[in-house]
């Protein structure tokens, strides 16, 4: 900095204290304080920078110890590669610069840096350590770039060499520059925070004094807002509060006077607004916003009484909507909100005042909302009409004691207005309304769309409509005048006989359906309703006929039904008129003792047919089946389309004996059979135009389920029917099959180890354990995770129980995504301790997770969020995963292989194999099923198959495992025929992780 710089920054120091003695002090203050943080400061840098020497020293002094410790065994065997291999684990070490393991003599016998391997140490340093006796860790160097430190590798307690650290001191070096940059920043703002603090303190002695000046200026531009705000007893305080009640005393006689004037103004211009709105609600919000923004009101709002005894805002001013949406006021006097100033008013029939609302006691529910929206008076006026108290006028003022008696007056005068409107807007409206209702009734009755005529006491017809005309034929001429059996309109029922006129007398009213007829002799259904009128006085003066026609209404009730309970395709009973029959013959058989039976047919491989010929083929085969099935069954049973390409048949009283009823079910049954495995003959649309004759076979699977009385739920009954179908399509297709109760605690089974399978899921039941793979040397190379169920009744459940049953309920996939996470964690876990990180590890997968268009990216995030090595990861297949989608399943297994990740296939020759497949497969490995491995003799089929596999995995380069490896024999003889890897109990069964992870590092 310039001589220059230095003497203008010293005197605008020296001027900016000259200036005020507050200042100055600031200055001393905050110039002794960065002396002491700066001191403070270093001091704190000075320990700071040892603390981390010492950290680097004892970080490099264990490293070096571990590497002694864990190197001494190659040092003594003299194997350079496992020395090498050792120092490997240290390369990712942060801040090392090298580690390396000496000869005594100061050969570099293994280095992180492995083009010194062989070489000698010649620096001073190393030539010093080699020379020391006794041999003991030594720290060689340390200073701000580097820690080297050495550990004697002994054995025996002889030295045989020495293992060395060397870490850089970059990091140490960054956080004392971070532990500096932060104190400087800490320094810097604690002055300027004492600064500030200082200016506080000195500006404060002052500032009664320029409060009081301020006062005195407003006062002199004519304000009359401003008041001294000193507290205290000194003279300067004493001072203000005279000068605040002078001013309170003045601004209280001009404020009362514009308060009137302003009262007087917003009566004014309300009653302007009587005369000029149109609708109560818009005049009563108008006289809501005029009081408020002329008197400077806080809130006005008027409140309606409805018939429950609460009163309810109707419109309100535009300012404090928060309050008005809390408000809640009965007139109840014993409800809590009773007590507001508006129910009072309403109560008492006259204006209630409360000046001061945040100090009555039994207004205190609303005093928090007071608070918050600056009420502090408040009063409420009756508001009238037609004489009787329909709600009221609630004000709200922001100062306590607004409402005088001058005020009170001119509110209490201005509501009596408002209540005169309203009684105007009510005559008003009554006089449009008889207008309104005039007009509607003739235009009600001429456009009605029902007939309607008129007729006296007589029942002459006095008035027609234009649609009685339209419907009857006759016009308005030939019928007034006339009596209704005059017409003819209604010839079937006598001009409508007398009693319908006496229905009519005695209960004021007849409605019905009759059958109608026009004037050209056509005859219609019609509802007709027949009205008696009387006067006031209970006198007998008109009748009034109304009709419509109702043809349409009646074929829709036909439609309607047909569409409820038939089917549209095949006009067979749907499911719903099926369930209704079932539950009559239910009842019916068990009236008359006998058995009934319900036969549920599926047509068989009727999807190929919709999929590769369409579904005008598909509707063709389902009515022609319906047709068959209605000759193949008597006339008293039912066929109905259940739904799709389902049938069912109700076989009602077959007979009294179930063995007999069981013997003609299946006779019918066999007939249905028969009659449906004939041809059928559809008709298929060429591009070219017309029709071609399709021959198509098809055939149907029927389930029988027999019952008696109505002891068993019909939805139960199809239950079982569709069971034994099910059973039926198993067993072959085209057969039936009759319901056994077997079959039915079977699927109880089954749904009830579904629901333990959901459940296991949900509660973490699930754990996985892991077998060791080991080569030919009996060396571990990795581990097949197989997975377990804890269930807490059952036990441990194998996966040959619970595996199947996943598949096809679709849990596996869930359940494989969680063993994928387990086993990408157990990888990465695996992967950190030195024992286990070269091994793999297997796990299987189902064909719908590879089936999955996003499993890769699933694979891929588990990877990712676990840390795992995709390398170490094996996903096993079984063939038959492969069917079914091999162009997908390849298509897949490439996108996995481009992360890392390798195939196995799982129980090799035991599906469905094919060379094609496996030569275009991406697979890894292949592994020989323990079936194969446990048969094994020297010669026998066993034996020949597992030859054969070990020849192709070496003809496609494929690693061969075998797995099921019981035997020393069996080991024995897969060595021979050239296998390498080995799974089986004789090496050990699947563990769970601990205790196989305490293989390697117990």
């Amino acid at each position: 900095m310039s001589d220059f710089l230095r003497f203008r920054l010293w005197a605008s120091l020296r001027r900016f204290g000259r200036e005020s003695i507050h200042r100055r002090l600031a200055l001393a203050f905050g110039g002794v304080s960065l002396l002491m943080m700066l001191g403070l400061a270093g001091l704190l840098l000075k320990q700071q920078q040892n603390f981390l020497d010492q950290a680097g020293i004892l970080r490099a002094k264990t490293l070096a110890n571990g590497l002694a410790n864990s190197s001494s065994s190659w040092v003594l065997a003299n194997d350079v590669a496992g020395l090498q291999e050792v120092l490997q684990g240290y390369a990712d070490t942060p801040n090392l610069i090298r580690a390396f393991v000496l000869s005594p003599r100061g050969q570099v016998l293994a280095s992180t840096r492995s083009n010194e391997t062989g070489l000698y140490v010649t620096d001073e340093l190393s030539q010093r350590l080699l020379g020391r006796q006794p041999a003991t860790p030594r720290l060689i160097l340390a200073d701000r770039d580097m820690i080297d430190v050495a550990v004697p590798i002994l054995a025996n307690q002889r030295l045989v060499g020495w293992a060395r650290i060397e870490l850089d001191q970059q990091a140490t070096q960054a956080n004392l520059r971070a532990v500096a940059i932060a104190s400087l920043q800490f320094i810097v703002a604690t002055v300027l925070i004492l600064l500030l603090v200082s200016l506080w303190l000195s500006t404060s002695l002052i500032k009664p004094l320029q409060s009081l000046m301020g006062v005195a200026s407003a006062i002199e531009t004519g304000s009359r807002t401003e008041r001294s705000r000193l507290e205290g007893n000194n003279e300067i305080s004493q001072l203000g509060r005279s000068m605040n009640h002078m001013l309170d005393t003045l601004v209280s006689s001009e404020q009362q006077l514009d308060l009137l004037n302003r009262v007087y103004a917003a009566w004014t211009e309300s009653v302007a607004a009587i005369a000029r709105e149109a609708d109560e609600y818009s005049l009563l919000t108008r006289i809501c916003n005029i009081l408020a923004e002329k008197i400077r009101l806080r809130l006005v709002f008027v409140g309606m009484l409805d018939t429950s005894g609460r009163i309810d805002v109707l419109t309100h001013s535009d300012s404090e909507p928060g309050y008005i949406g809390k408000l809640h006021i009965s007139i109840d006097p014993r409800s809590p909100y009773g007590q507001a100033v508006l129910a009072r008013a309403i109560r008492q029939e006259q204006p209630c005042i409360l000046n001061d609302f945040i100090g009555e006691p039994d207004t205190r529910i609303w005093h928090e909302s007071a608070r918050e929206a600056g009420i502090r008076s408040v009063a409420a006026f009756p508001l009238l009409r037609n004489k009787r108290i329909i709600g009221g006028l609630a004000v709200y003022s922001e100062r306590a004691g607004f409402f005088s008696d001058n005020i009170i007056t001119l509110l209490n005068g201005l509501v009596n207005d408002m209540s005169y409107a309203l009684d105007n807007f009510d005559r008003e409206r009554q006089r449009k309304q008889a207008e309104i209702e005039l007009a509607l009734a003739a235009s009600v009755f001429e456009n009605s769309q029902e007939g309607i005529l008129i007729t006296d006491a007589d029942k002459t017809i006095l008035r027609v409509n234009r649609m009685f005309s339209e419907l009857t034929g006759y016009a308005a001429e030939e019928c007034i005048g006339k009596t209704l059996r005059q017409i003819a309109c209604w010839p079937r029922q006598a001009a409508l006989d007398q009693t319908v006129w006496d229905n009519a007398d005695a209960q004021q009213c007849w409605q019905g359906e009759v059958d109608s007829c026009r004037k050209d002799g056509r005859h219609y259904p019609q509802w007709l309703s027949l009205i008696k009128v009387v006067n006031p006085q209970g006198n007998l003066t008109h009748y009034v006929v109304t009709f419509t026609d109702i043809t349409e209404r009646k074929l829709n009730e036909e439609r309607i039904y047909k569409l409820a309970f038939y089917d549209p395709l095949t006009d067979l009973p749907n499911r719903r008129l099926l369930l209704e029959k079932l539950e009559a013959a239910l009842i019916a058989n068990q009236r008359k003792g006998g058995y009934g039976a319900v036969m549920f047919l599926d047509l068989d491989r009727f999807k190929i047919l919709n999929d590769t010929q369409g579904h005008n083929l598909g509707d063709q085969l389902l009515v022609e089946a319906g047709r068959r099935l209605c000759r193949s069954v008597r006339e008293v049973d039912t066929v109905a389309r259940h739904g799709g390409d389902e049938f069912v048949v109700l076989l009602g009283e077959l007979s009294a004996d179930e063995q007999t009823a069981a013997i003609n079910a299946q006779k019918i049954g066999n007939k249905i059979l028969n009659e449906m495995n004939q041809i059928y003959r559809l008709l298929q649309a060429n591009p070219e135009g017309g029709t071609a004759l399709v021959e198509h076979y098809s055939s149907v699977s029927i389930g029988v389920a027999l019952f008696r009385g109505a002891d068993i739920d019909s939805e139960e009954l199809l239950k079982q029917a569709d069971m034994a179908m099910y059973q039926a399509k198993q067993a072959g297709r085209n057969t039936l099959c009759l319901f056994d109760p077997q079959m039915q605690a079977g699927l109880n089974k089954r749904a009830a180890l579904e629901a333990d399978l959901r459940n296991g899921l949900e509660q973490n039941q699930f754990k996985l354990f892991y077998q060791v793979q080991v080569d030919r040397h009996g060396r571990p190379v990795g581990a097949e995770a197989v997975l377990r169920w804890e269930h807490p009744r059952r036990g441990l459940v194998e996966p040959g129980e619970f595996i199947g049953l996943a598949e096809e309920s679709g849990l596996i996939v869930v359940l494989g995504r969680w063993v994928l996470l387990e086993a990408c964690a157990t990888l990465a876990n695996w992967a950190r301790q030195p024992a286990m990180a070269e091994l793999s590890l297997a796990v299987n997968i189902s064909a719908k997770q590879l089936r999955q268009q996003d499993f890769a990216a699933q694979l891929q995030g588990l990877l990712g969020r676990t840390g795992a090595n995709p390398q170490r990861l094996r996903l096993e297949i079984t063939e038959n995963a492969v069917l079914g989608g091999v162009e997908n399943t390849i298509a897949m297994m490439q996108a996995l292989n481009k992360l890392g990740i390798v195939f196995s296939m799982d129980d090799f020759g035991t599906g469905y194999s094919s060379l094609t497949y496996l030569q275009r497969l991406p697979l890894a490995q292949i592994k020989i099923d323990r079936s194969f491995v446990g048969g094994l003799n020297d010669e026998n089929h066993h034996a020949v198959i597992v030859r054969i596999i070990l020849a192709l995995g070496n003809s496609l380069d494929l690693q061969v495992i075998a797995e099921g490896v019981e035997t020393e024999r069996q080991l024995a003889y897969l060595v021979a025929n050239g296998c390498r890897y080995f799974q089986g109990y004789l090496f050990g069964g699947p563990e769970p992780v601990a205790q196989f992870n305490a293989r390697f590092n117990g």
